[in-house]
């Protein structure tokens, strides 16, 4: 239909018909007084193709039988008339008459813009703006009888794009993370995601569309999804095919290539606990560690370098980021900041650098990193920024006047959340500028948080672990034995977990900072606990172990390092467990098989992208 559209729109003489002098727009008469109504069947919100144009519904009010025909006027608001056409004349009896494009042939046409003219005739879709689509019915030989139209934004979408798994690759993982690009613009679009099995003989393309769903998820609001434990479990040796297609307002704006992955077992086998790999550094490892989108490990020294290693624990790239690498995370398009004594650096996922901001001062704290690409960070100076993400330039300050040592949060109302010594704050990116909406001074200063859980902040200072509203309001502060020197972490059922100097780990009840449990490490606890999808807990020590404790407080395992552990551990989703040591080494230990919590703050800066952000749809959980 489409081509015939386009056909009949471009290659038609304008011969048809005399054109009279009252086609012009008319709005002398009053529209209720005319006879025929005329209504366009509404395209799906945010589109808009040719073939929509001739989809119309006419009223003739009147017991008369006319012989009519129609001119169309389509405009942009901004930039005026874009197009009209004139229809062939047809028959229009009293009563209701749906009408398309076969019945108004032949359609003269006539373009008064080049770009708009070249986007319809390439694509049939109408370019990003605002339309308005009038329709005037002239009596052949006549006067205008009806008039109606529409008001119409086009927002068009992009499909997502695949990313992980790789394109015929081999997963060993039991629960592989399926990752993709955005549909853009990002963040009205949700997505469904297909997976088949790809029989003896089929193509991919012929298995996604004829086999039924091996598994299938909808109104994923995330370019990602973890393969859920309850879904069937891939076979070793047998082939997938998988497709993500994105819906904006319930309707397709497209679907991804058709990707293919199979599935092993992993040939070796490693007891909970043990050593899966260790790579060495020049120097202390502090950094805790992210996941990229395809599964690398990316970590920083205070050698200087941002390491990428594979999963097997081999060096993929290494990049000299000019000084102690302190924090890394991962941006929404799989970009990679890290931030140290040089600043800010963005590289790309090849290790390329794309941009280096060296700002005021060391930059200690991990950047938050919203969908739309802006950094958040503070530097040791005081100086809290907002930076553009594809250039590196800050957009605006916010002078502090106290250190800035701890990352930062974000949630999806464009709040922004950190601390500097003794204070903890809440800012707003407006027009403007960066604006402080409050901002609370604790007695000592906060050595952990902010995290977001619900509706609820939470951070620790001295020996307090503080919850305030999102407005800033203290809904309650627990004093726990001993000072805190990492980050809370709340659970998926609402338990904040805070390890203090006293090596005991704490379990708050979230609504009250009651305590409710206590686990017993024996040692200074120096880094952010993570939780497994099952409740486990893992967490560094000055002893230079890493600790697995079980929901109910057991010790499970510790695994011994010739350095404390200050790097925050982060878990991957076969359960893995990565995490530096001040032994100058970045290491990889045999989980429980879990991955990790995805409900809560689970884990250092929230997620294995170390990004900071929690969305509307978390928060609402």
């Amino acid at each position: 239909m489409l081509s015939l559209v386009l056909s009949v729109l471009i290659l038609v003489d304008r011969v048809a018909l005399p054109f009279p002098q009252a086609a012009a727009p008319d709005y002398t008469q009053p529209p209720q007084q005319l006879p025929v109504e005329v209504e366009l069947i509404s395209p799906p919100p945010g589109q808009m193709y040719v073939e929509d144009l001739w989809r119309v519904r006419l009223y003739n009010n009147s017991p008369e039988v006319f012989s009519v025909y129609m001119f169309i006027t389509v405009e942009i608001i901004g930039a005026g008339l874009l197009m009209d056409a004139t229809t062939g004349v047809f028959l229009l009896p009293p009563g209701i008459l749906n009408i398309s494009s076969v019945e108004l042939s032949p359609i003269n046409t006539e373009f008064y813009n080049s770009e708009f003219e070249a986007s319809v005739n390439r694509m049939g879709e109408f370019p990003d703006g605002t339309y308005i689509v009038t329709f005037y019915v002239y009596e052949e030989g006549g006067g205008l009888i009806g008039q109606g139209g529409i008001t119409q934004e086009v927002e068009n979408h992009t499909a997502p794009e695949l990313l992980y798994p790789i394109d015929n690759s081999e997963i060993t993982e039991p629960l592989p993370l399926f990752t993709w690009f955005p549909s853009l613009p990002p963040g009205t679009v949700d997505y469904k995601i297909r997976i088949v099995e790809i029989l003896t003989g089929q193509s991919p393309e012929s298995a996604i569309s004829a086999n039924p769903a091996w598994f299938t998820a909808e109104d994923i609001v995330i370019e990602e999804i973890i393969y859920p434990v309850y879904a069937n479990c891939f076979e070793d040796g047998h082939r997938y095919a998988w497709q993500v297609e994105g819906f904006y307002l319930g309707n397709s704006v497209g679907r991804s290539e058709v990707w293919t992955f199979s599935s092993a077992s992993i040939s070796a086998t490693f007891e909970e606990g043990s050593e899966v790999w260790s790579f060495e550094t020049g120097d202390r490892v502090v950094c805790s560690p992210a996941i990229a989108m395809d599964g690398s490990i990316i970590c920083g020294s205070l050698d200087g370098f941002i390491y990428s290693l594979d999963q097997g624990g081999s060096e993929l790239w290494r990049y000299h980021a000019g000084g102690g690498v302190y924090s890394t995370a991962i941006g929404p398009d799989g970009r990679i900041f890290a931030a140290g004594d040089f600043g800010i650096c963005c590289v790309d996922p090849s290790g390329f650098l794309l941009w280096h901001n060296g700002m005021t001062g060391p930059v200690d704290a991990c950047p938050v990193i919203l969908p739309s690409g802006r950094l958040y960070a503070g530097s040791i100076e005081g100086i809290f920024y907002s930076i553009d993400g594809v250039n590196g330039d800050v957009i605006d300050t916010l002078r502090t006047g106290d250190c800035i040592y701890l990352p930062s949060s974000a949630d999806s109302t464009g709040r922004i959340y950190f601390t500097c010594d003794d204070m903890c704050l809440a800012v707003e990116d407006k027009e403007d500028g960066l604006v402080e909406l409050w901002s609370y001074r604790a007695d000592d200063d906060f050595t952990g948080g902010p995290v977001i859980a619900g509706d609820c902040v939470y951070a620790a200072a001295g020996r307090k672990v503080f919850c305030f509203s999102r407005d800033g309001a203290v809904l309650w502060n627990t004093v726990l034995p001993s000072h805190l020197y990492a980050g809370p972490v709340v659970s998926s059922d609402g338990t904040v977990w805070a390890g203090t100097g006293s090596g005991n780990v704490y379990a708050l009840e979230g609504e009250t900072g009651g305590r409710i449990g206590v686990i017993p490490a024996g040692a200074v606890i120096t880094s952010t606990p993570a939780l497994t999808v099952t409740g486990s807990m893992f967490f560094g020590a000055d002893n230079g172990c890493l600790h697995s404790f079980s929901p109910s407080g057991f010790s499970l395992w510790k695994f011994q390092t010739l350095g404390t552990v200050r790097s925050s551990p982060v878990i991957g989703i076969d359960g893995t467990v990565y995490f530096g040591s001040d032994d100058h080494r970045i290491y990889a230990v045999e989980g429980s098989g879990a991955g990790p919590m995805t409900d809560g703050w689970p884990q250092f800066c929230r997620n294995s992208f170390n990004n900071g952000f929690i969305d509307a749809v978390e928060a609402d959980q």
